[in-house]
């Protein structure tokens, strides 16, 4: 008997320890269900980088509002073949509809600006009050947009960066408590990641990076979130090919699987929930 008591108790211990787990996983969820999410991007297809992170949070009841700032009727890519305008721009938001129907959550709120008409006077000043509305009416806990690098520097993502953040830092609440910026960690680098398309090549060279000091939001993703994240965006036809969404996925795989975030007020503390 004497013999058996200490296995008896690591057994205790491990099925308390497995419990305690389980415990604090649920009750993560359990303090999600009911937040809401806002996620502000300038394109469709923008919403790549944090696919997995969306699949996670659905699961978790979070309820999760995808902002496309402009309809992408200049986005010409030469495997779809689509001209620039109208056509483009009806092919680009079913796509986009396509990916928050297989995520899962809410239908895409489109703003309907033309892709590289942003920086027009009229066209950031509409923009604030456009966004200032949408958190009036939708009173989101949290909002995820671009860093100040716009990613890769497009001026679409720059824009769409500065003109949330003046609003957030204007109208942010005991409700609007939080603005993340997605960033990529400077000491990730992927030179060993062997990428089969040119485009996705020149994405990963050209992506502005940010030191992972700063990234201090860093939130998990499972198999089942990537996966999910991966297949969602494949309805994205007519800006890549199967092989560049494949790519793309690698550089969202390659970063220690979680999605990283800079918080617009800075925080020292790691955090691995973007409600925190």
């Amino acid at each position: 008997m004497r013999k058996l008591l200490p296995i008896l108790l690591t057994i205790l211990l491990l099925s308390s320890c497995g419990n305690h787990e389980k415990k604090s996983i649920k009750n993560k969820i359990s303090s999600n269900n009911g937040k809401t999410l806002m996620a502000i991007f300038a394109h469709p297809d923008d919403e790549i980088v944090i696919s997995p992170m969306l699949s996670k949070y659905q699961k978790e009841g979070v309820n999760i509002h995808l902002v496309i700032v402009t309809d992408g009727r200049n986005g010409v890519t030469p495997h779809a073949n689509i001209p620039a305008g109208d056509i483009l721009a009806k092919t680009r938001s079913e796509e986009a509809l396509c990916v928050t129907r297989t995520l899962g959550i809410n239908s895409p709120i489109f703003l309907n600006y033309i892709d590289g008409d942003l920086a027009q006077k009229e066209n950031i000043n509409s923009f604030d009050e456009k966004i200032d509305s949408l958190f009036t009416k939708y009173r989101p806990n949290t909002v995820i947009s671009f860093g100040p690098g716009g990613q890769y520097g497009h001026p679409d993502h720059r824009i769409v960066s500065n003109v949330v953040t003046e609003v957030f830092q204007r109208e942010t609440s005991e409700s609007l408590q939080n603005l993340l910026y997605y960033g990529y960690p400077k000491e990730i680098s992927n030179t060993n990641v062997s990428f089969n398309t040119d485009l996705v090549q020149w994405l990963n060279d050209n992506l502005k990076r940010t030191q992972k000091r700063f990234l201090t939001y860093r939130i998990p993703f499972n198999k089942e979130d990537l996966l999910l994240g991966h297949t969602a965006s494949y309805c994205h036809k007519s800006q890549y090919t199967p092989e560049a969404i494949d790519d793309l996925i690698k550089i969202v795989r390659q970063a220690d699987s979680v999605i990283y975030f800079r918080s617009w007020n800075g925080s020292n503390e790691i955090k691995n929930n973007i409600f925190d």
